[in-house]
């Protein structure tokens, strides 16, 4: 199964991969055209569970964009990575994880990671709506300008104005490109996705962490239409770990990641 990492959006996969699906996690989404979604089978939260959660978590604290930053931003991999915002997500986990489960601490790994993609999910859906409210901007700046007889100097002027007053603060933002919080995504889908999958990813922050540390990439053929570099590691040293976390044994597994990129390694 070809999975896009760490994109969950179509409108942010440069070129579609057939075959490969966005993942969801678990919010309900409109269709999304021609590309394939995969919602793993029984996710610990539902839907409109899913949705409330992610909208409280979002309200909870400072400000929307103190949370964006967060997410775009990762923080060391320590147990309480979300920082005093951990106790609103483990509240709402002890809250739901039954009395019959037995395995308590797996079942609220399997929410919190869920959680946590829902997040990424919600991260990538305000930079989107945000780079349609900076076009509409664009267009309606143009049609003031002609209309008052401004010409394209002063034009210029307002717009970098007015844009750059509503744009200059937004986090992961780089080069007109969204810095997506890969790690985040690749250690949810280290706990979510099943044995077969195979990660689809252009991503330069992720590449570029990886030829860093001088990972292993291969030639192979038959993942896509032509042969392609892969890499095939364990998620904790694709994160950067020195060793698998005592408390994220999940993290143990390995991954295919295949590189949709043109590059040579």
């Amino acid at each position: 199964m070809l999975i896009y990492f760490p994109q969950m959006h179509e409108e942010l996969i440069g070129e579609k991969v057939e075959g490969a699906s966005l993942f969801d996690p678990g919010i309900d989404r409109e269709a999304t055209g021609d590309v394939l979604v995969y919602r793993p089978e029984e996710l610990p939260v539902e839907p409109q569970a899913c949705r409330r959660m992610v909208d409280d978590f979002v309200s909870y604290g400072e400000s929307l964009g103190e949370m964006f930053k967060f997410i775009a931003n990762p923080q060391p991999y320590d147990r309480d990575q979300f920082g005093e915002r951990t106790s609103a997500i483990h509240n709402e986990l002890a809250a739901r994880i039954s009395p019959s489960v037995e395995d308590k601490s797996e079942e609220e790994a399997r929410i919190q990671n869920q959680v946590v993609l829902a997040l990424c999910y919600a991260y990538e859906e305000k930079h989107l709506e945000l780079d349609s409210l900076e076009q509409n901007l664009t267009d309606k700046w143009a049609g003031f300008g002609e209309s008052l007889g401004l010409d394209v100097d002063d034009e210029d002027d307002r717009k970098a104005m007015a844009l750059g007053g509503l744009m200059a603060n937004l986090p992961g933002m780089g080069g007109g490109d969204i810095l997506l919080p890969w790690q985040k995504v690749l250690e949810g889908f280290a706990l979510l996705l099943p044995e077969n999958s195979v990660l689809v990813t252009s991503d330069v922050e992720a590449v570029s962490f990886w030829r860093d540390r001088d990972f292993e990439f291969y030639e192979k053929e038959g993942l896509l239409a032509n042969k392609a570099l892969v890499l095939r590691e364990k998620a904790w040293k694709l994160l950067g770990l020195s060793s698998v976390p005592e408390d994220k044994q999940w993290l143990e597994r390995e991954f295919t990641v295949v590189l949709n990129v043109t590059e040579d390694a």
